[in-house]
């Protein structure tokens, strides 16, 4: 969500910065700015700076990549406070007309209304909305020659309401992030969202050099229950499997349900012996409570980026698919040799007790 949000205020802020690009590159032919006896007034040289600052965001050079993931709203701020600096500089110009002031004005107007389309937070709004109101100050106390469009309007109309609208825009992209990458059901990630995560978090794994797990759950005999009990059961089943896996890991981890009764579990910074104590201890009390105080087994496959010599993400949760099923078969074996070899329990047997034993992490390595 944080990603989409960062992308979607970048992305309203270059489209801001084509606006002033536009409007400044247009404006001369309006307002008679190609006089040559205006030139060298600090109202063109201001109009120059901010097109170059509206330039550098557009082409994303405005700030560092580091501070743009930090402070995604600084290449708006940027432009807001230039074209604040614009508006106070030709204000105070006397060989300005009132045709440039009005242009300003207009500005202004346009990136007060670029505010309300960027799903900001609280404070980010109160940051963007702080060079304008500087403005405003400063034009109170010295009169600023503002054109046909009077200054005071941002602060009294507009200004409100690109903040409260801004702040809807937030509120609808976490409802919309919400309802994409989370399972109604089982309160996990979904999968088109997982595989978007496991891609950012595992090449963020590569740059640092660090361990990746990945841990693929698979509920044993879920189909005989299912098939027993009925589906509402067996969603009750699945919403309190995936309740125990959101808690049971850290918050830094990422539990996706992969389909079905499959999950996947991204373990970031954890080699596959750390990752599979981690395993043990979650699975140890059982994913879910099942009828005749039986509790829900599954069977779980790791494989890990660095001692599994992966390069690529998928090939990662191919891997712990492969062990998950070697694991499964295993016990299956165990299940034949406990029962005399006689074959496989009726599904009535089975169901009395539908996952009884706990099969162990795998912790083979190819």
């Amino acid at each position: 969500m944080h990603l989409r949000r960062k992308e979607s205020i970048q992305l309203s802020a270059r489209f801001a910065a084509l606006f002033v690009l536009v409007l400044l590159i247009a404006a001369p032919f309006w307002d008679g700015a190609f006089s040559l006896d205006i030139w060298s007034s600090q109202t063109v040289l201001m109009r120059m700076l901010v097109s170059a600052v509206a330039v550098a965001v557009i082409t994303n050079r405005a700030v560092n990549a580091r501070l743009r993931r930090r402070f995604p709203y600084l290449p708006m701020l940027m432009l807001i406070l230039a074209g604040c600096l614009l508006a106070v500089f030709a204000g105070n110009d006397a060989g300005a007309t009132s045709r440039m002031h009005s242009t300003h004005s207009f500005l202004m107007l346009g990136l007060v209304l670029m505010i309300a389309i960027m799903p900001v937070t609280l404070v980010e709004a109160v940051a963007l909305s702080l060079p304008i109101l500087g403005l405003l100050f400063v034009g109170a106390h010295v009169s600023l020659a503002t054109g046909a469009v009077p200054l005071e309007m941002l602060l009294a109309v507009l200004l409100p309401l690109a903040v409260f609208s801004a702040l809807v825009q937030l509120y609808r992209t976490i409802v919309a992030a919400q309802e994409i990458a989370i399972d109604p059901l089982t309160g996990c990630y979904t999968r088109a969202f997982g595989m978007e995560m496991i891609k950012v978090s595992f090449d963020g794994a590569l740059r640092k050099k660090a361990p990746y797990t990945v841990a693929f759950i698979d509920l044993d005999d879920f189909k005989q229950i299912n098939d027993r009990y009925g589906h509402d059961y067996g969603d009750r089943i699945l919403g309190e499997v995936g309740e125990n896996l959101v808690t049971r890991f850290r918050r830094s981890d990422l539990v996706v349900r992969w389909g079905g009764e499959e999950f996947l579990v991204l373990l970031p910074e954890l080699d596959r012996t750390r990752a599979a104590e981690v395993l043990d201890r979650v699975m140890a009390p059982g994913l879910a409570a099942l009828e005749n105080g039986q509790v829900q087994k599954a069977s779980v496959g790791l494989s890990e980026r660095i001692e599994d010599a992966i390069a690529l993400p998928q090939n990662l949760i191919e891997l712990a698919d492969r062990r998950m099923y070697e694991a499964k078969k295993r016990r299956d074996h165990d299940e034949l040799i406990s029962n005399g070899l006689s074959g496989r329990r009726s599904a009535a047997r089975k169901l009395s007790s539908p996952c009884a034993a706990q099969v162990p992490v795998d912790r083979t390595i190819n």
